[in-house]
C-alpha cells in the first residue's frame, strides 16, 4: 500500500503513531519502580524515523524529557554505527549533556527492524532516584559528584542484558533495586513500542515509515510557519532574576522573529555556578522552545519538523549554557523557568495575549532518612499557573512540566513519611482581573519519629514571586521552614529533628488584568470557596460582600 496512502490515510497513520507512542508510555508508568515515575508521569516516549528524526510523542511526559530526547537519539546514534546495530539490541546514556540534563534521566533507545532492515526507533526517557554521588542535591561542585555517568553503549545486545553496566550503576545507588527496575522499565516500554509499530506497519503493509514522515514533516513545517507569523517580526529582549544559590542569578533572552521562524539568544545570562543549578544548553532550548510553542503552535504536533522552526543558541559556559563538568542536578531551576522568558518577549510582541508568569520550576520534596531508618522519598509540590487573558489561572499545575505529584497515600506506603496537611493556599494566587492560580501548603513529618533530610535544591522564587501582567500582582513568594523554627532561604541540606515538621507554601501564579475590574460574581465565588479571605476581598478588589 506505500506510496498509495490518501491523506485520510496518512493523517488516521499520523494519530496512529502518537498513540504507540502513549501505549509506549502507559507501559513504562505500569513497570517503573519509582514513584515519580509512576504516579507523576515524570517521563518522555517517542517514534522516531530511520534517520533518527522525531515523527510523533506521547501526550504523557514533559517537554524536557521529550524535546532533549528529539536531539538525544540522533546524538546517540553518531556515537554508535548503525551497522553494528541488530534486532533486539538497545543503547542506553544518562550522559547529561546527551540526554535531559542531568545524571538522574536515563535516555534507551530501541531500533524496530523490519525484513532486515531499521525502520525506525522507539526510544524513551525516565527519571531514575538515586544514581549515586550526593545525590539529590545542588551542593556538588562538578558533575563527577553528582552520580555515575553511563556513556552510549548498549543496554541489551539481541537477547542478552548488559549485566556489566547495571550492575555499575546498582553498586552506586542506595536503592539499587528500584534503580535497576527503573532502567529495565525503559527497555520493556521500547519494546512495547516496537511490537505496536511493527504490527501498525503490517496492517497498513508498509515496507518502511518514508511515506507517513514526509507527509507528518511537510504538515507540521506548514502549520507551524502559519503559526509563527501571527507574532510580529521583530527584535524583543526580555530579563528575568532568579533567586539562585548563593546570590541571584539573570536570565536574558533576545528573540528574533523572523518568516516562519524564531531565533533565540540566551547570551548575556549568568556565568555558570559553582552550584548544581546549571543547565545544558540541550535542556534550555527544549523548555525555551515549549514556551513558544506553547502559545503560538498548541495546535501543531511536537515532531522534528515543529521543532526546527525554533532555534535557541548561547554563548557557552552560562548558567544557561553550563558545559561538563559543571554540576547540573537541579538544572530545572534555570530551565523551566525559560518558558516565561519567553512569553515576556512575546508580550512585547502581542500584548495583552499572553498569560502572566507561572511558579515555573517544580518544587521538588527530596527527603531521606536521618535516622536508623534509611531510605530516599521524591514527590513534587506545585505552585501556581499564571492567569490568562480571559481566564484564572490554574492551581497547584505543574506548568510548565506538566508532571503530576506523587499522591500522599502512596509516598507515605513507599516511604515512612506522613503528610499532615496538602491544602490550597488562600490568597497565593496574584490579584487581577483574573486571578493567577493557588499556590499549595504541605506538612510533612517522619511517621516513626526519626530525623529527617531534606534537600532543598529546587525551591525557588522564595524572595519574589511570579510576575502578573497588564497591571495584575505578582503570585505570593514560596515560603519553607521547619516546626522548630528554622527559616529556608536557599538551596541547601537540612535536617528535620525528629519530632518536627516540614511546612511549605510553593509560589503563586502571577494575576492578568487590573484587580478593580474583576467580575463581582467571581470575588464572591473565591471567598466562598476559600480561595481568598474577606480581607483580600475588601482590601485588594474592593468588595463589601464578605458574607458571601
Amino acid at each position: 500500500m506505500s506510496g498509495q496512502l490518501d491523506i485520510v490515510a496518512q493523517n488516521v497513520l499520523w494519530n496512529r503513531l502518537i498513540s504507540v507512542c502513549e501505549e509506549q508510555a502507559n507501559a513504562l508508568m505500569r513497570a517503573a519502580f519509582g514513584a515519580i515515575v509512576r504516579e507523576a508521569g515524570d517521563l518522555s516516549a517517542g517514534v522516531f524515523d530511520a534517520h533518527g528524526d522525531m515523527l510523533a510523542q506521547a501526550v504523557t511526559g514533559t517537554p524536557g524529557h521529550v524535546n532533549t530526547m528529539a536531539a538525544s537519539v540522533r546524538a546517540m546514534l553518531e556515537i554508535v554505527p548503525l551497522e553494528s546495530l541488530g534486532v533486539g539490541d538497545a543503547l542506553v546514556t544518562n550522559d547529561p549533556w546527551l540526554g535531559a540534563g542531568h545524571v538522574f534521566d536515563f535516555v534507551v533507545v530501541t531500533p524496530a527492524f523490519l525484513n532486515g532492515k531499521i525502520v525506525g526507533y522507539l526510544a524513551s526517557t525516565s527519571h531514575i532516584v538515586d544514581v549515586g554521588g550526593r545525590g539529590w542535591s545542588a551542593e556538588s561542585s562538578s558533575v563527577f559528584e553528582e552520580g555515575v555517568v553511563i556513556p552510549v553503549m548498549h543496554l541489551r545486545r539481541g537477547t542478552v542484558l548488559n549485566d556489566d553496566m547495571l550492575r555499575i550503576v546498582t553498586t552506586n545507588s542506595r536503592v539499587p533495586h528500584e534503580a535497576q527496575g527503573d532502567i529495565l522499565s525503559l527497555l520493556a516500554c521500547n519494546d512495547t513500542g516496537v511490537a505496536r509499530l511493527l504490527d501498525l506497519m503490517g496492517e497498513y503493509e508498509l515496507s518502511d515509515l518514508t511515506e507517513v514522515a514526509d507527509f507528518i514533516f511537510e504538515r507540521s513545517a506548514l502549520g507551524t510557519k502559519k503559526a509563527l507569523s501571527r507574532a510580529p517580526q521583530g527584535i524583543y529582549e526580555n530579563v528575568m532574576l532568579l533567586d539562585g544559590y548563593d546570590a541571584p542569578i539573570e536570565l536574558h533572552a533576545k528573540m528574533v522573529i523572523g518568516e516562519g521562524r524564531i531565533d533565540v539568544d540566551l547570551t548575556g545570562s549568568s556565568p555558570a555556578v559553582n552550584r548544581g543549578i546549571n543547565c545544558p544548553l540541550n535542556y534550555s532550548a527544549a523548555y525555551a522552545a515549549f514556551g513558544i510553542r506553547a502559545l503560538l503552535t498548541p495546535d501543531i504536533p511536537n515532531n522534528q519538523a515543529s521543532l526546527n522552526a525554533i532555534r535557541v543558541v548561547s554563548e557557552p559556559g552560562l548558567v544557561v549554557s553550563a558545559e561538563r563538568p559543571s554540576p547540573v542536578t537541579a538544572r530545572h531551576v534555570i530551565g523551566q523557568a525559560l518558558p516565561d522568558l519567553m512569553l515576556g518577549c512575546l508580550e512585547q510582541a502581542l500584548p495583552g495575549e499572553v498569560l502572566a508568569e507561572s511558579s515555573g520550576a517544580l518544587w521538588t520534596l527530596s527527603l531521606s532518612g536521618a535516622g536508623r531508618r534509611q531510605f530516599t522519598s521524591l514527590n513534587v509540590a506545585l505552585g501556581g499557573m499564571g492567569a490568562r487573558p480571559s481566564l484564572d489561572g490554574l492551581s497547584t499545575t505543574a506548568f510548565p512540566s506538566g508532571v503530576g505529584a506523587v499522591p500522599v497515600e502512596a509516598a507515605e506506603v513507599a516511604a515512612p513519611l506522613i503528610y499532615h496537611s496538602k491544602e490550597f493556599a488562600p490568597d497565593t494566587g496574584g490579584a487581577g482581573t483574573y486571578r493567577g492560580g493557588l499556590a499549595q501548603r504541605m506538612e510533612v513529618g517522619s511517621s516513626i519519629g526519626e530525623a529527617l533530610k531534606l534537600s532543598a535544591a529546587a525551591f525557588e522564587r522564595l524572595t519574589t514571586g511570579p510576575a502578573g501582567r497588564q497591571g495584575g500582582s505578582n503570585g505570593a513568594e514560596g515560603r519553607v521552614s521547619i516546626t522548630d523554627g528554622t527559616v529556608i532561604r536557599d538551596k541547601g541540606i537540612y535536617e528535620i529533628p525528629a519530632g518536627e515538621r516540614l511546612i511549605l507554601q510553593t509560589p503563586g501564579g502571577g494575576g492578568f488584568g487590573d484587580p478593580a475590574k474583576r467580575d463581582r460574581a467571581a470575588v464572591a465565588q473565591d471567598l466562598s470557596h476559600g480561595l481568598i479571605t474577606a480581607d483580600a476581598a475588601k482590601t485588594i478588589y474592593q468588595s463589601d460582600d464578605t458574607n458571601s
